[in-house]
């Protein structure tokens, strides 16, 4: 009977080794796994720069180690959201003058003069038209549709030249606290130029309609 039992206890013994090893095997993998995956969600921008914020207990601010993770990350969103924000306070709609308008965003390379300028905004997008005259040609005056979102942190900026004009000024456009939304989608923007000629600069399609003075 002694004979009987000591091959099956062996045989039973050796697979209970190789179960063991096969798990270790199997949970070294996953671990290997997770590190990559939480290291690459949290790493700065650009790679490197840990070396900047060294120090107890992880981080979360650019720069910083990573934070430690106990168990495996869940899936990451499909769907974010947009990377910018809302506004909490906003401009009336009103006209600015040649002292302000100077020291805008349009650089002297795309418009120069500066005359004056109109700008307005609401929670969400920002809208300024400066007036002005092409840099290159005086004759020609131009106006330049500033826009900015601030929700998709985006900004776009538009030449509308008005051949023959001169310099061109804005003389009349919405105001106002009321007309933040409206005025930047369909406002319309009167000037006139330093040659006499006067028009429209619409907002919809940032298309001019002019006429002699």
């Amino acid at each position: 009977m002694r004979r009987t039992r000591l091959p099956m206890t062996l045989a039973i013994a050796a697979a209970a080794t190789a179960v063991a090893v096969g798990v270790s095997a199997c949970g070294s993998g996953g671990s290997s796994t997770t590190s990559s995956t939480t290291t690459s969600a949290n790493a700065p921008p650009g790679g490197g720069g840990g070396s900047k914020n060294q120090g107890g207990g992880g981080g979360g601010g650019p720069g910083a180690p990573p934070k430690t993770r106990t168990k495996h990350p869940g899936p990451r969103h499909q769907h974010q959201g947009p990377p910018g924000a809302q506004m909490q306070h906003t401009y009336a709609a009103r006209i600015v003058g040649h002292g302000a308008s100077e020291g805008g965003p349009i650089q002297p390379a795309e418009l120069w003069p500066v005359t004056n300028s109109w700008r307005v905004s609401d929670h969400k997008t920002f809208t300024a038209v400066y007036a002005g005259a092409n840099p290159d040609h005086h004759g020609t005056g131009r106006l330049v549709v500033f826009r900015q979102d601030f929700v998709h942190v985006k900004q776009t900026a538009r030449d509308v030249d008005v051949k023959g004009s001169g310099p061109v000024t804005i003389t009349s456009a919405p105001t106002g606290h009321n007309v933040g939304t409206s005025a930047q989608k369909t406002g319309e923007i009167q000037f006139r130029g330093a040659n006499g000629v006067t028009g429209t600069l619409h907002l919809s399609n940032d298309t001019v309609s002019v006429s002699s003075g």
